[in-house]
């Protein structure tokens, strides 16, 4: 039964809709780390789990939360590196997001990144977007991100910056374009009409602990705020991050990456599980990118409290999206099949 209400949350936009994009963000933090034969195997278990999509992702930084000028450092990803990368996930045959960070080395949100001298900040900031912007044309990536998070750098004095560089980009990457806002400030960008989707790093607090039905309803004013914002701007709405720490009270503070509660394996696959349900259906939501995949595997597993899902229940959860929405949908009328669909489930429980 999962497995036919996944196939027709995803298929039950008509005819012609874009497919979804479901996928993994693969985050590095080392010059060469990205060329290493663990992003190898990486690409391949991604790729066995049905997603379809993995968003590489180089970091450049600034000194500190004030500081003018944006440069890479040991810890970015090479271009050489990143050039392999994205080579060898499309002969995994993943598609690649290309999805630029830039960091304080204390680790501090990005968020709040505040220059002194925010002209310094986008020139230096724009250089590293174009060649990034470059590089990906020139590996055909099939999405790329020219932000993400940067909520003070995204306040309506900044906007014309902000347009400026997306044209900018447009004349060198022929593919769509976003920018990954965060949760809490995605209404507020003011550029949504020159990108091609409206992405959203979605870390929702949603109550309900690890009971799915209480998770599916307190997600329901989110996708109406989401869905007023995809009408405004006729734009489609990616998740290009999702995810939580499966920790007790991980779903009300879903961003936190942080050792902070007992571990918790079901509220995480509730969550992602109540997600699906409430955004499974409708006809502007494109997709997600879950955060994160993490590459060195004795990290992860049933005892691990980080927000990768590898050897846990929410593996499964995650599974069943991908290849449900890979899966060939029952013959019929669309709307049919979901009206149908929606008596048999009456009474049934999720899972």
């Amino acid at each position: 039964m999962r497995g036919i209400l996944l196939a027709l949350l995803f298929s039950a936009a008509p005819c012609g809709a874009a497919e979804p994009i479901l996928g993994f963000s693969f985050p590095v933090w080392w010059h060469n780390a990205y060329a290493s034969a663990r992003s190898v195997e990486s690409f391949a278990e991604m790729k066995a789990m049905g997603a379809g999509w993995v968003v590489i992702i180089p970091t450049v930084y600034v000194k500190d939360r004030t500081g003018s000028e944006v440069a890479a450092t040991d810890a970015t990803a090479s271009d050489a590196s990143l050039r392999a990368a994205v080579r060898r996930a499309h002969a995994s045959g993943l598609k690649v997001l290309f999805k630029p960070h830039v960091d304080a080395p204390d680790d501090g949100p990005r968020a709040w990144l505040n220059p002194t001298d925010p002209a310094r900040w986008f020139a230096t900031y724009d250089a590293h977007m174009l060649r990034y912007a470059r590089l990906a044309a020139e590996e055909k990536c099939e999405m790329f991100a020219v932000g993400t998070e940067l909520t003070l750098l995204t306040l309506p004095r900044h906007t014309p910056a902000w347009r400026a560089l997306i044209a900018e980009v447009r004349g060198i990457y022929p593919g769509p374009i976003t920018y990954a806002a965060n949760w809490h400030s995605v209404a507020s960008v003011g550029f949504w009409k020159e990108v091609d989707l409206i992405g959203v790093d979605g870390y929702f607090p949603v109550p309900g602990g690890s009971n799915r039905a209480a998770l599916e309803a307190n997600w329901r004013p989110w996708v109406v705020g989401l869905a007023a914002l995809s009408k405004i701007y006729g734009k489609p709405v990616l998740f290009t991050e999702i995810g939580l720490a499966a920790q007790k009270g991980g779903n009300l503070r879903p961003w936190d990456w942080h050792d902070y509660a007992e571990l918790d394996l079901d509220v995480q696959a509730a969550y992602m599980d109540a997600f699906l349900r409430a955004f499974g259906r409708e006809p502007w939501f494109r997709g997600f990118l879950y955060w994160a995949w993490e590459a060195n595997t004795d990290r992860v597993g049933p005892k691990d409290k980080s927000m990768s899902v590898q050897g846990k229940p929410a593996e499964q959860v995650l599974r069943r999206a991908f290849l449900g929405a890979k899966a060939p949908p029952p013959e019929g009328n669309w709307r049919e099949r979901l009206q149908a669909l929606s008596l048999r489930l009456a009474g049934v429980s999720w899972p």
